[in-house]
């Protein structure tokens, strides 16, 4: 019941209405973007830098002979698809900022 009491009511008027909570989120928004950025760039440097024809020669007949391979094509895959994460990130901060002034 003490949970119903806090976010019940006037209480719960109070946080939708709360301005900081919109910066806040915003500086979520726009941290969460940054860190994406940065680990693209991180692990394209990274990557980019290993010399894969040694290693994966090394490993030959190997499950892992082919890894650095697979573990680039499985970024691509994850790095193609982290812009859309971003962009439903932002329309949903976008909606939920128009549907207060709406409302």
């Amino acid at each position: 019941m003490t949970t119903l009491r806090v976010f019940g009511g006037q209480k719960m008027r109070s946080l939708i209405k709360d301005d900081s909570a919109d910066v806040k989120m915003i500086g979520a928004v726009v941290g969460i973007l940054i860190t994406l950025i940065i680990a693209v760039l991180v692990f394209y440097n990274i990557a980019g830098s290993i010399d894969t024809t040694t290693i994966d020669a090394g490993l030959t007949g190997t499950p892992a002979a082919n890894a650095t391979d697979d573990t680039l094509e499985q970024a691509a895959t994850f790095f193609s698809v982290a812009p859309i994460i971003a962009i439903v990130v932002v329309a949903v901060v976008i909606l939920g900022y128009v549907g207060r002034i709406g409302g």
